[in-house]
């Protein structure tokens, strides 16, 4: 029992070290994912998904995953170079939000707000000026 303990401690600890851009980027990333999943899981298991959507709830799906986890991916990229990270995110970002539905478009505007602030990052006066 201790051991889960330590373990959640640690995870909460290693969470609370990141920067608010990794964590905005992190954000729109699981909120892209887990929302397309989350909203035509519903919808197939509630009334169904007709025959003739299947091709567009598929690629819709699979644009949200690969993306979302770009977005996760460049949260990491933003730890090793601030702005190629930032630049990184804020192209997935778009994309996400032109080709992504409706949980792209909330997932690509978190993600935009985490590129911003990550491109913001080193003109803020509160930032140690890394």
């Amino acid at each position: 029992m201790t051991q889960s303990y330590d373990t959640g401690k640690q995870a909460m600890a290693e969470l609370g070290a990141k920067q608010p851009h990794e964590l905005l980027l992190m954000l729109g990333g699981v909120l892209a994912i887990l929302l397309s999943v989350a909203i035509y899981g519903i919808q197939a298991a509630n009334q169904g998904i007709p025959p003739s959507q299947y091709g567009t709830v598929a690629t819709t799906i699979v644009i949200n995953v690969v993306l979302g986890g770009a977005l996760l991916a460049s949260a990491a990229i933003t730890r090793k170079n601030l702005m190629n990270g930032a630049i990184v995110a804020g192209v997935i970002s778009i994309i996400l939000i032109y080709f992504g539905g409706q949980p792209g478009t909330i997932g690509g505007v978190v993600g935009i707000l985490g590129a911003i602030l990550a491109a913001a990052k080193p003109y803020l006066p509160w930032s140690g000026r890394d």
